[in-house]
């Protein structure tokens, strides 16, 4: 049992990300309309910084590279990993940081504009908002009234966990005292297990995936079923994109041909991923590649079968600031328009 638990411990600190039913698939995007470098020409050096280690969440990414995509639109991504939370300052900072992308939430995008960071979202990825809140199936969790009265496990107040809390607090005009918060740190799947707590808050792909490999029945009520808020995309700087667009442009057209390519064939994307993750950072590759399965259905929607993939959905970032205005997580209105553009996925 101690050695299932310390699997478990491992795996929820090296897994990430952020299920829906897929959707038909969008259209595979053209090719960038960067010119193709010619023959001995050097690529143009970018970052990609990334507050996470190596995962097959950025399997999009890694497609992008290996496949010469990135190498097509005349660059070259250089993948700055770390657990730092300044991915969009350092990506506002530009050109002084060195860093052209980052990969954020829209919630940190609206947070980080109110405090004056010129940053946009540039291309959306997880289509719903992956954060969930997890039991095993004896608990019984069905629905929010499953929640009330019950000890919830949640890793911290910050991120995106507790704006998870919040807005099924807001959305069903419920106060945190109807239940029961303990803040148990990023051990959701053990404290579960070890019924430590009755539920808690983690992300579709990473904690209940974890549980089911272990052999328990899990619930899962899905935040965005629930109130769903704009979730993890690439954002730039806007200095970048009034500058270069074209090299914006290229970014993102070779990271969505990465994109469909991990959507049609994920067997494929995961081989791939794995030469860009280091052995000692892998855990389990059998779970790994069901994270990447479960992973699949927030990368596309029915709004991107019409729209593109990477689309940036207005009507959810404004729900998104009105929730986060009247929880009290933004002082005044940030002007939404201003925070995103849908003008280089197409």
């Amino acid at each position: 049992m101690l050695k299932r638990l310390a699997i478990i411990t491992l795996l929820s600190l090296t897994l990430a990300a952020c299920g829906a039913q897929p959707t038909a698939p969008a259209a595979t995007p053209a090719a960038t309309d960067a010119p193709a470098p010619s023959a001995g020409q050097e690529l143009r050096q970018v970052t990609l910084a990334m507050s996470y280690i190596p995962n097959v969440q950025f399997a999009p990414y890694y497609v992008a590279a290996a496949k010469g995509y990135y190498k097509d639109a005349g660059i070259e991504v250089n993948f700055d990993y770390n657990f730092e939370n300044d991915v969009v300052q350092r990506a506002a900072s530009w050109p002084e940081s060195k860093v052209e992308f980052a990969t954020a939430s829209g919630t940190s995008v609206l947070l980080a504009r109110q405090q004056g960071l010129p940053v946009k979202t540039v291309e959306t990825l997880y289509q719903q908002f992956p954060v969930v809140f997890f039991a095993k199936s004896s608990t019984g969790l069905k629905s929010v009234d499953d929640l009330k009265g019950k000890t919830v496990g949640i890793p911290g107040r910050f991120g995106e966990s507790l704006y998870a809390l919040m807005a099924v607090l807001y959305a069903n005009k419920l106060d945190e005292s109807a239940m029961n918060v303990q803040e148990i740190g990023f051990t959701q799947a053990q404290t579960v297990l070890e019924d430590k707590v009755q539920v808690a808050i983690g992300y579709a792909m990473n904690e209940p995936v974890i549980l089911r490999q272990q052999g328990e029945q899990v619930d899962v009520l899905r935040v965005a079923d629930i109130y769903d808020l704009a979730a993890n995309g690439i954002v730039a700087s806007e200095a970048l994109i009034a500058q270069d667009p074209q090299l914006v442009r290229g970014f993102i057209m070779a990271s969505l041909r990465g994109l469909r390519d991990t959507l049609d064939n994920p067997d494929e994307a995961y081989t791939t991923s794995l030469t860009f993750i280091p052995e000692a950072q892998l855990g389990d590759p059998t779970l790994q590649r069901q994270v990447l399965q479960e992973s699949l259905p927030y990368w596309s929607s029915a709004k991107t079968a019409s729209e593109g993939l990477g689309f940036t959905d207005a009507d959810l970032w404004a729900k998104t600031e009105q929730f986060m205005r009247d929880a009290g997580l933004l002082a005044g209105p940030v002007d939404v328009s201003a925070a995103f553009t849908n003008e280089f996925i197409k």
